[in-house]
């Protein structure tokens, strides 16, 4: 295998690469990290090159990158931890410290048996960063296996659907998800893929010649208000498609969010006055209209969405805009992989609240009744629809439906006794209680209350510190 790899081709490009992204610290770590990564690896290193590259292009910080040149040395035995910790320091061998090669797949018959499912948890020990690090050598490899599409290739895309497409979506790792997903797709079933890409290319050109008229307009209309911003076209994966037209029915023609643009203002006033400029000037279609800046996803995300059909001579073609500011696109692209841009004090408690729910995944597993159990609660978790909750403080929790008081307990990785007083709405309820949209919890344990507007009061009870895991705070 060789050293080369896309963005990366020369020491110089890779050097002045670092010293244009970082200051002077994280660049002498990185510059130390490439150097000892060439100075050890004979012949080349091109997956930790590749890694690398990757990250950089995920807004990911020096550690995550130095940990991404330094991982491959480590599974081929060519250095050790404890170099890592003394030359490198210990956030970075906090990373790497037993992170399971994300290139290994055992070759077993059930590919997610609950030794395996343990293995990759605890690897990933709770840690964000080793989270992202694992997903982006995993990626690597289901890319380089795509025309392989053996037992392993297919062990290792099975264990990506089911578990670190889930993990990537909820640390809103979103352009990594999207490359997961698509990887997984060719190589599980490249039959079906290959049939969707040839299906999907004629209506493409179509769509790219819609896309290349609003973005434009859109530009213009922007100009013409006096408003900052850009704007991005995209297109929905070949798996994006594939899973909605299996989950609602709809043809391909039918699916209403195949292409759209994205408008990235300055401000959250700026969003919606750019919403009200979209529904003006083009036709809104009933029923589409999502505000997730007011009420924001599981792992974080906001964004405004909404379709419209934009263009007359082919207004059958709807088109879904989604407005947001520059941090919520960073958020949304490349979240907690970036979160070192914008050290907020929001970035800061999604990531704790991240790696509590990361670190629950274990305990979670240890409790399911089988594998198979444990990966439908995630992805219950991550993926369906859910039940919006308010805890402590007025923070907002999503649970499935019909879920219950214990099962909001679970959710926030929340452990109490069956004494401890739960209350719904003001009224104590047992653990059974069934929730419904819109309940206000408070856990109960000691000496005082917080209240849903985050005061505290006396009342000879305190109230549980919210661990929640699937809370957020409004930018």
């Amino acid at each position: 295998m060789g050293r080369d790899a896309p963005g990366l081709a020369t020491d110089s490009q890779f050097i002045e690469k670092i010293e244009h992204t970082f200051k002077a610290a994280d660049a002498d770590l990185l510059t130390q990290a490439y150097t000892f990564t060439q100075a050890k690896a004979c012949n080349g290193n091109s997956v930790g090159y590749k890694a690398a590259d990757l990250l950089f292009d995920q807004a990911a910080d020096a550690t995550t990158i130095a940990g991404a040149l330094l991982a491959p040395l480590l599974w081929k035995n060519l250095t050790d931890i404890g170099h890592v910790r003394e030359h490198f320091g210990p956030y970075v061998a906090t990373a790497l410290e037993d992170l399971r090669d994300a290139f290994f797949s055992p070759i077993e018959t059930q590919p997610c048996e609950s030794e395996n499912i343990h293995a990759l948890l605890v690897s990933i020990d709770g840690i964000p960063r080793k989270a992202i690090l694992y997903i982006t050598f995993r990626l690597l490899a289901l890319e380089c296996a795509i025309d392989e599409c053996e037992t392993t290739a297919r062990q290792m895309a099975q264990e990506t659907l089911d578990l670190l497409v889930p993990i990537a979506n909820r640390l809103s790792l979103g352009d990594l998800r999207r490359r997961l997903e698509d990887a997984c797709f060719q190589v599980l079933d490249p039959h079906d893929y290959e049939k969707l890409r040839e299906k999907v290319f004629p209506i493409q050109s179509e769509d790219d010649k819609c896309l290349e008229i609003l973005l434009s307009g859109v530009k213009r209309l922007l100009a013409s208000n006096k408003i900052q911003g850009r704007v991005q076209g995209r297109t929905k994966s070949l798996h994006g498609i594939r899973c909605k037209m299996t989950r609602t029915g709809k043809t391909l023609e039918e699916i209403m969010d195949r292409i759209g643009l994205r408008v990235i203002v300055t401000s959250v006033p700026e969003c919606y006055t750019v919403l009200g400029l979209l529904h003006a000037h083009f036709k809104p279609i009933p029923g589409t209209f999502d505000d997730y800046i007011g009420l924001p996803k599981d792992n974080g995300y906001q964004s405004l969405h909404t379709c419209v059909y934009p263009v007359r001579e082919i207004s059958h073609k709807p088109i879904e805009f989604q407005v947001r500011t520059e941090l919520m696109h960073l958020e949304a692209e490349h979240g907690t992989a970036a979160h070192w841009r914008y050290k907020t004090e929001v970035a800061a408690e999604r990531d704790y609240h991240r790696t509590q729910w990361m670190e629950g995944l274990v305990h979670q597993h240890r409790e399911a009744a089988s594998s198979e159990a444990f990966i439908d609660r995630l992805h219950r978790q991550v993926f369906r629809d859910h039940l919006v909750v308010f805890g402590n403080g007025g923070r907002i929790v999503r649970i499935a439906e019909n879920a219950t008081v214990r099962d909001y307990l679970k959710i926030i990785n929340a452990h109490v006794s069956r004494d401890v007083p739960v209350k719904v709405n003001g009224r104590v309820v047992t653990l059974d209680c069934a929730l419904r949209d819109g309940d206000s919890i408070e856990v109960l344990t000691g000496e005082t209350t917080v209240g849903l507007d985050g005061k505290l009061t006396v009342s000879g009870i305190r109230s549980l510190p919210d661990a929640r895991t699937h809370g957020f705070d409004f930018f």
